[in-house]
């Protein structure tokens, strides 16, 4: 694999914001950059009928959030864990293991699934699904919780039954605490998470 592609891949990840600092598996480093990925976002408008006039005002009412829906692809086989460590199963920079197995696609999965669930590790409270940074090299780099994700598991499996390929859709929403206006995404606004 070519170095500049080693490096796009790094670009491309999940971080999880609201994990514990001391947790090792913060981020999920994307096997291949997905083939494609979409991001959406609407404006809502409000019809207003005035008796006499031949049409209605229209008027701006808010704009729905941003949303991207993209496909990550797990293998285990050809490099999936070259940046991932043995043990966690996610981003260890700097470090290079030989752990390249169904359990390495198994924990990148979870990884993803835990995404959708609450955090029960405070018997005082529970917390929501974990907040993302989603970081697509120079293109998106955007606060997100995930809405939804699907798994696909492919054969071959391993003798334990475990998967070698899984496919995960994801959807996401964008959070911010300062949405951004016109000015901002016309000039390219990359992200607001800095």
């Amino acid at each position: 694999m070519a170095d500049n592609l080693k490096t796009a891949l790094i670009q491309a990840y999940l971080r999880d914001l609201d994990a514990p600092r001391s947790e090792a598996s913060t981020t999920l480093v994307f096997g291949y950059i997905p083939e494609e990925f979409s991001e959406s976002k609407t404006a809502n408008w409000n019809l207003v009928d005035i008796p006499g006039r031949s049409e209605p005002i229209v008027g701006y009412v808010n704009s729905t959030v941003r949303e991207f829906s993209l496909t990550l692809l797990f293998m285990a086989g050809v490099g999936q864990s070259k940046y991932v460590n043995a043990e966690s199963g996610y981003m260890d920079t700097g470090t290079s293991v030989d752990d390249d197995d169904a359990r390495a696609v198994k924990k990148k999965v979870d990884w993803i699934r835990s995404l959708t669930y609450p955090d029960y590790d405070n018997p005082n409270f529970v917390r929501p699904p974990h907040r993302v940074l989603l970081c697509i090299g120079k293109l998106i780099k955007s606060v997100c919780v995930v809405s939804t994700v699907g798994v696909n598991y492919k054969a071959p499996w391993d003798e334990n039954l475990l998967p070698l390929v899984a496919e995960v859709s994801l959807t996401l929403q964008e959070v911010n605490k300062v949405p951004p206006g016109y000015t901002e995404v016309r000039n390219g606004l990359l992200s607001s998470y800095d």
